[in-house]
Order: structure tokens, then C-alpha cells, then sequence
């Protein structure tokens, strides 16, 4: 690989992010067998994993010559771009024509790192090789790119984003000037509609309510967005596309909340903050998440994210702070509407037919319609792409909302429908005079099924978490839902989270379905299945404490989805016992090692060198089957055709005549050389775990549940870290031998004084 600057002080030699460029044919690798490491090629960076190491064991060791060796003499600092698990290092070693260049790095956080090694006056780079050393434990990776610094060149390079303050002389009008408050076309709402949310504003907050608008005190820079121009513009807090130096310059979403802040309170000075964000936009050279999209010797792309979040800030930021733009502002923005946003969009619509076949396609819908809607009012030749953006909505909604209401993505993909391909059906509506019903896809009527499904019992949560998923929903697709399925589950989990936020919607989406009053009464169905998505859920009732049980299979090739084929899920008594972990931050690790059988609750091979992994994405469609009502239960799973290089066969029984009582028989044969030498149940829990002699006490706050030991088992409690911090509590049952069946009884029971009823 050439090194191909980047910009006027730095290049890059080793795009290992790049999939197409990427040489590593050139590395040779020395990975820990006594660790079990692994090297995955992944689509965005060059990734590696580890089972079980020693602390300070160098689990993976690459090294590469150049032939000739690379001229570095415009430099003085080598860089690598890497993330490791907390408490891990990175150890560079370089050779060049003036000797060897070492650094270690100290231990690791929860974040990417660009590691320096100063070169010394080198002129030529020989030899590089890169080593991880382990915090002990299991853990992974993964290498973004290596590349080049002249830091003395460095500072004049980005001086050139510091060229604005917060006057924007000749972009923004000063505070002093007549304002309005009311929207300029009404793209979002209307001046009508906007007096019924500042009413009800008023009344929740004269009432206690905090104000979801308020300036983020605990962000550093919210009041200064001129400080977070850059080339690029952060994917909002993920750090896997973006320099370490950019990492929390969030120009994405505060100029929203600004703006609403400004027209509820009547508040001039945040109206105008919202138009300095809209200026901050405005001025990044690109908007896309880093110098790996732009790559001068590349076409790798993060497709449209970025793109379509500052079109829907900057028109909602120009409808609402209007009066605040000089016209020369106003003529860049309505540009950059076209040129750098709704063109890219168009790319990616023209390029990948994929995108219309999961969640991007609507993704990528509500900054798309936006702009239309704006630019539909000043140049009257966008109104027909409008037409066609709709089109591309509803055929993306019909392509990926299963028959039965499901999403193969999961709960939180499944806001997309919601968030943005909503938002996007209302702007559109409200641009063509049209009614909501008439445009919406009626494959979202089944939908309601999705929420009965995997709505949360758990008081913390909306949705239980599958996939990779988290626990809690966005407003803005709670409320498109509660509007659509009024008398469904999306109804009670909208209410809910509303109360949970002090009684105020958080955005204007969610604040226009809250104005509209209709919270419904709502009782869960009984027994739950889902024949395409591929699920089962039961609800019953324990001594008036609600019992939910979700039983996971799997749609042939679904994204998104983790290593838990036959995994289930336990809530009792507004708690969770049997967790699934679901995801956390893209740019950490953790958010690979949530996606592992050996996190879920499921029968894991184990007892050979490597991780035993379940075939992810599953091209076996698994379903479970069974039936159930008010008392019982019954479940089964064929949940061995996930582990196509470890089982002959595991099949998955679940029992239950009453809701206090839960039996599991897994019955298994390992595949003849899978490397594994026996089975392991896993039960996972944030909840605290005592052990007694033959069981397992998992303890909430007002219900316990009681796990048996299976005879024929030993039996280990293990602490797996968190992100963020926590422990997931894992009750491990460990059964020797290449076949058999493990039967595991648990009892669920009030608590009597903080201890567990006998049952």
C-alpha cells in the first residue's frame, strides 16, 4: 500500500478498515492457542477475539516488511488507530534504516485509541509489527488504520476550522431583532398546532414536569457548536468512523432541541443557538463521519446516516429560527440541502438495492422528506422526487415488516419504522394534503402483534431487548405507533415512557401525539406467536405479579440478530431474571461480545480451544412451537441447527403447568471432532445471585426465583463485566460428555421480608 495523505499533515499506509484495500495477505499472524484467538474480517475494520487468557499474554502478534521500506521523512509520528477491551494494551514495534522504534500504551478504557510512536528523524519505515497484550479473561478488537503525523504541520491544519465565533458576522442576524416564535412553512407543524403543544408544555411544566428541551448542562460544548467544526461530522457519539480528536463534538440533534426550547419558551437567545448549530453544520467540509469515507484512494462508505440527520436538523433549525438568517446563509443552506445531503441519498438509493430490504431505506427517509418538504416551497421542480421518495418509503416498509407484524432486525431496528420512516410518512402527508391513513403501509397494521410480543414488563424497560436491541424506545416511534394502533401495546409503551420522562413527550413528534390525549386501556395477550419472525412469547399472571417468557428462534439470514437460537427471556414481579443483554455502543467491544451464545441463555458447547460459536447471521429458519394459556406453557425448539459445526443435535423443551414453575429439558449429541468435550446451560442475570447447596436464589426487589441445580451437573456462578460498568451474573450448569439431557427446574416466589417464600 502507498501512503495517500489525507490531509496537509497526515497519511494513511494500512486502511485496515477497507475490505478492498486492505492487504493483510502481506501480515504474517501469531495468535495464542492457549488463549484461543481468532482474526475476523470484518466489514469496517480487521477484528480479532480471545476466549480465556492470562493477564499480560500476548494473545495476537502481526508483522509485515515493506519491500524498500515506506519514505517517512515528512514525518516524525507513526500512528494506529485501535480498540482493544479495557485493561488491554498494544505494544507497536518499527523498524527503520536508523534502528528500532518501540511504544506500549497503557491500559486501555472503553475507548478508541490513535496510539503515536515516534519515528526520530527515520526516514524509511522497514518492518511494522503490532501486538496485543491481554487484561486476562475473554476479550477482542479490532484495527481501524495505521498511518502518519508531521505535528508540526498539524496545528495550521486545524486552525482552519476556527475561523467562526458565535456572532457569524454575515451568516446570522444578531438577539435584538422582531421574532415570531411560529414556524416560516410549517414544515413539521403548524402555528396551530404548535399553540396546542405550548399549552400542554406550560400546564406539565407549571405542573413539575422538567423540560426534555433544556440546555444539556452536562454536555461541555452545547453552548459553544463552533468549537465541533471539523472536515467531518460525528455519527452522533459513535467513535468507530471518527478521529479521536473529534470524539464528543456532537453538532447532531442539540440545534433540535435548541430550537424547541426557543418557540416553547419563547426563548430568542436559544432560538439563535439552534441557528449557530445550523451555521456549525453548515461549515464541515463533508457531512460524513470521518476521513474513512472521503478516503482519496478508496470508495468505502458509510452510506447515508450522517447525510440524512443534518438535512432533518437543518430544516427543522431554519423552519422554527427562520428570522435569524441572513440571506447568504439561507442560499448556502438550501444548497447544501441538494448537493451534499439529498445527492448522496440519491446515490445510495440508485447504488444499493440492499437498503430497500432492511432498515436503511427508511432510515435515511426523514432528513430525505424533510428537505423535500422545504425545498417544495421555494423550488417548485423538487415536488415530484417528493413522490418518489414516498414510494421508496412504503416499498421499504412492505420489503422488511413481516406478515405478522414482525421485524427480523429486532425491537430497536424496528424504530426505524417508527422514528424516521413515520416522521417521513407525516412530512409527506402534510406536504401533498393527504391523511395518514391513506399513505401508511398496511403491512404496519399487523404490528400490533410485534408489541404484544416483546413489550417489557420490567419497570425499566419498553421493549424487551433481543437482537441487538435496547431496553428503551425512542419517543418519536412510540408515538407514530400509539397513532397507527391505538388500542395495541404501542399505546401502553408510549404512556409509559412519557411518565417515565416526568410527564413530557421529548420531541415534537411525540410531544403532537401526547397533545392528542388517548392513552388506552391495555391487557397483554395470554400466549404470543409469531410465525415469521419466529418467536413465542407467553404473559400470565402469579399472585397478581405479572410472569412474561419469551422463547427466541430465528427467520433464515436475519441482521442484526446475536448467537441465541433457543434462548429465553424471564420477567416477573416488574423485573427481569433471565436477561437478554442486547447491545450498547457500536464503537466498544462489548457490543461483539453481547452477540455470543456464551452471553445468552441458551446450551453452549464448550471445553475446546476456541469459542464455540453459532452460525451468525443463521440461514436456518428455526421456529418454535407450542401453545399456552392463563396457567400453562409448553415450548419446543429445534435450537441445534444454529451450531452447524458443534451439535448433531440439540433440541430445546420448555414446560410449564403454572406460572410459579419453569422446566427446561435440553437434550444434545456434539458433533465427533467439534473440538468440545461438554454442554453448559447458561442462565444470565443482573439481578444478584446466592448460591445454596443444590440451587441458585436470583433476588428482585419483590419476587425471587429459585434455580436447581440439574442432577449430573456441576455448577459455577460467574461475573462477566459490563459496558458502562455492572455485572451480568451467569449460573452455569456443566454437563461432560459428547451427548445427554439436562433437565433444569426453577421456581418463581414472592419475597416475605427480603427472603424468598418456600415453594
Amino acid at each position: 500500500m502507498r501512503i495517500v495523505p489525507i490531509n496537509t499533515a497526515e497519511a494513511v499506509f494500512e486502511p485496515f478498515w477497507d475490505p478492498e484495500l486492505r492487504e493483510m495477505e502481506q501480515w504474517s499472524f501469531k495468535l495464542s492457542d492457549e488463549a484461543g484467538t481468532r482474526l475476523i474480517d470484518w466489514w469496517c475494520s480487521y477484528n480479532f477475539e480471545w476466549q480465556k487468557a492470562q493477564e499480560g499474554e500476548m494473545v495476537l502478534s502481526m508483522f509485515r516488511s515493506y519491500r524498500d521500506g515506506l519514505p517517512v521523512e515528512n514525518y516524525d509520528l507513526l500512528l494506529l488507530s485501535v480498540m482493544v477491551s479495557a485493561g488491554c494494551a498494544v505494544r507497536i514495534e518499527a523498524e527503520t534504516e536508523k534502528g528500532p522504534r518501540r511504544m506500549e500504551s497503557g491500559p486501555f478504557g472503553e475507548g478508541k485509541r490513535e496510539l503515536t510512536l515516534p519515528l526520530e528523524g527515520a526516514g524509511r519505515l522497514l518492518s511494522l509489527r503490532i501486538s496485543v497484550l491481554a487484561a486476562g479473561g475473554t476479550g477482542m478488537g479490532w484495527f481501524n488504520w495505521a498511518g502518519l503525523q508531521n505535528s508540526r504541520k498539524l496545528p495550521d491544519y486545524l486552525s482552519r476550522f476556527s475561523c467562526w465565533d458565535a456572532e457569524w458576522e454575515g451568516q446570522l442576524k444578531p438577539l435584538g431583532i422582531p421574532l415570531s416564535f411560529r414556524p416560516k412553512y410549517g414544515v413539521f407543524f403548524s402555528g396551530e398546532q404548535l399553540d396546542r403543544m405550548r399549552a400542554l408544555y406550560r400546564e406539565k411544566r407549571e405542573a413539575g414536569a422538567p423540560s426534555p428541551f433544556a440546555p444539556d448542562a452536562s454536555y461541555e460544548k452545547y453552548w459553544e457548536p463552533e468549537a465541533c467544526i471539523s472536515d467531518f461530522v460525528n455519527f452522533w457519539d459513535d467513535t468507530r468512523y471518527c478521529r479521536e480528536r473529534d470524539s464528543r463534538n456532537y453538532l447532531i440533534r442539540n440545534g433540535v432541541r435548541a430550537a424547541m426550547y426557543g418557540v416553547l419558551e419563547k426563548d430568542a437567545a436559544s432560538l439563535r443557538l439552534a441557528a449557530r448549530y445550523a451555521m456549525s453544520i453548515l461549515s464541515c467540509t463533508h457531512w460524513d463521519d470521518g476521513m474513512i469515507c472521503d478516503f482519496p484512494a478508496g470508495s468505502w462508505e458509510h452510506r447515508c446516516f450522517v447525510q440524512s440527520l443534518c438535512l432533518y436538523d437543518l430544516v427543522f433549525i431554519y423552519d422554527l429560527a427562520h428570522e435569524f438568517f441572513t440571506a447568504p446563509a439561507k442560499s448556502r443552506l438550501f444548497r447544501r440541502l441538494a448537493e451534499e445531503g439529498l445527492a448522496s441519498i440519491t446515490y445510495n438509493t440508485w447504488r444499493h438495492e440492499y437498503i430497500f430490504h432492511n432498515n436503511q431505506m427508511i432510515w435515511f427517509s426523514h432528513g430525505r422528506m424533510a428537505a423535500y418538504a422545504l425545498l417544495g416551497r421555494e423550488w417548485p421542480r423538487t415536488v415530484p422526487y417528493m413522490e418518489l421518495a414516498y414510494r421508496d418509503v412504503a416499498e421499504n416498509i412492505e420489503n422488511t415488516v413481516l406478515p405478522d407484524g414482525g421485524y427480523v432486525e429486532g425491537p430497536t431496528y424496528f424504530t426505524c419504522v417508527g422514528q424516521n420512516g413515520g416522521q417521513a410518512l407525516y412530512l409527506y402527508a402534510r406536504s401533498a394534503g393527504k391523511s395518514m391513513e391513506e399513505i401508511t403501509p398496511p403491512r404496519l397494521q399487523a404490528s400490533a402483534n410485534f408489541a404484544d410480543a416483546l413489550i417489557s414488563t420490567d419497570r425499566e424497560q419498553d421493549m424487551i431487548p433481543i437482537c441487538d436491541g435496547r431496553p428503551l424506545m425512542p419517543q418519536s416511534h412510540l408515538a407514530f405507533m400509539t397513532n397507527l394502533l391505538p388500542d395495541s401495546g404501542w399505546n401502553a409503551m408510549f404512556w409509559k415512557s412519557v411518565d417515565r420522562s416526568g410527564g413530557l413527550a421529548d420531541d415534537y413528534f411525540a410531544l403532537l401525539a401526547q397533545s392528542a390525549g388517548r392513552r388506552t386501556d391495555y391487557s397483554p395477550p395470554a400466549f404470543v406467536r409469531m410465525p415469521d419472525m419466529n418467536l413465542i412469547s407467553s404473559h400470565r399472571l402469579l399472585n397478581g405479579e405479572e410472569v412474561k417468557l419469551v422463547v427466541l428462534g430465528n427467520r433464515s439470514g436475519a441482521g442484526h440478530t446475536h448467537e441465541d437460537k433457543g434462548s429465553f427471556i424471564l420477567e416477573y414481579a416488574g423485573q427481569t431474571f433471565a436477561m437478554d443483554p442486547g447491545t450498547c455502543d457500536y464503537s466498544s467491544p462489548f457490543s461483539m461480545l453481547y452477540k455470543h451464545c456464551q452471553r445468552h441463555n441458551v446450551l453452549v458447547p464448550a471445553g475446546g480451544r476456541v469459542r464455540a460459536a453459532a452460525e451468525n447471521p443463521c440461514m436456518q429458519t428455526i421456529s418454535p412451537d407450542g401453545e399456552g394459556d392463563e396457567q400453562q406453557l409448553r415450548v419446543s425448539i429445534d435450537a441445534g441447527k444454529a451450531f452447524p459445526d458443534y451439535y448433531e443435535s440439540w433440541t430445546r423443551e420448555i414446560q410449564s403447568d403454572s406460572p410459579e414453575e419453569l422446566v427446561i429439558f435440553d437434550r444434545y449429541r456434539l458433533k465427533e471432532g467439534c473440538g468440545c468435550t461438554r454442554a453448559e446451560f447458561l442462565w444470565n442475570t443482573v439481578l444478584p445471585v446466592r448460591q445454596e447447596e443444590g440451587a441458585f436464589f436470583i433476588e428482585g426487589e419483590r419476587a425471587a426465583v429459585r434455580v436447581e441445580v440439574p442432577e449430573g451437573c456441576r455448577c459455577e456462578l460467574r461475573r462477566l463485566e459490563m459496558f458502562g460498568g455492572g455485572v451480568q451474573n451467569q449460573i452455569a450448569f456443566l454437563r461432560e460428555g459428547e451427548a445427554g439431557c439436562i433437565r433444569t427446574r426453577a421456581v418463581l416466589c414472592p419475597m416475605q421480608q427480603g427472603i424468598p417464600a418456600k415453594r
